[in-house]
């Protein structure tokens, strides 16, 4: 496994990406993708689209600010799950940035595919914070990799705020996403 990471502006995967997407998060967990790719242009958006070789494997979507990185999006093509590659992906962030923040949909039992993930990121160098937040009508917990990181609601707010310089976007956050205020 070699995975090259490409910027989504660079590369020839678009429509695959945007399908990538559409198929990995529900509808109320997703931005548009239309200002994903507006923000991605700002100095502090990761959008990478992912390659072991040429192949296709999927995509980070990372907001850094302040000392962190928000892993806002990873995401596997579904022919390529299970195969090492959100942990070699992850391993890789971990390596990268000391601050590793994410959310993911909070799990209600142990047979559901959320306590699955949880399960995942986990395994693969994250703790929970027993932070929580409603989003959009999603309960998220939030994860991080480093568990004396003192984290409160600024610091995750800022998730959002520094998505972008633009204020007409930040406007459309605003009103799209609970979170943000």
């Amino acid at each position: 496994m070699k995975l090259n990471y490409i910027d989504f502006n660079l590369c020839k995967d678009k429509r695959m990406i945007k399908k990538i997407y559409h198929e990995s998060f529900d509808k109320e967990e997703r931005f548009p993708f239309l200002l994903l790719k507006f923000c991605a242009k700002e100095d502090n958006i990761l959008f990478n689209v992912i390659y072991d070789n040429k192949e296709l494997i999927g995509f980070e979507y990372i907001v850094k600010y302040d000392n962190i990185a928000y892993l806002m999006y990873l995401a596997i093509s579904n022919n390529k799950r299970n195969l090492g590659y959100g942990s070699e992906i992850l391993k890789q962030l971990n390596n990268s940035f000391d601050n590793v923040l994410l959310s993911i949909e909070r799990a209600r039992t142990k047979f559901d595919i959320k306590y699955k993930r949880k399960q995942f990121y986990l395994r693969n160098g994250f703790t929970t914070t027993n932070k929580f937040l409603l989003d959009n009508n999603v309960e998220y917990e939030v994860l991080c990799n480093n568990n004396e990181l003192n984290i409160n609601d600024e610091l995750l707010q800022k998730r959002y705020t520094k998505m972008t310089s633009s204020k007409i976007i930040r406007f459309i956050i605003s009103k799209t996403f609970d979170s943000y205020n």
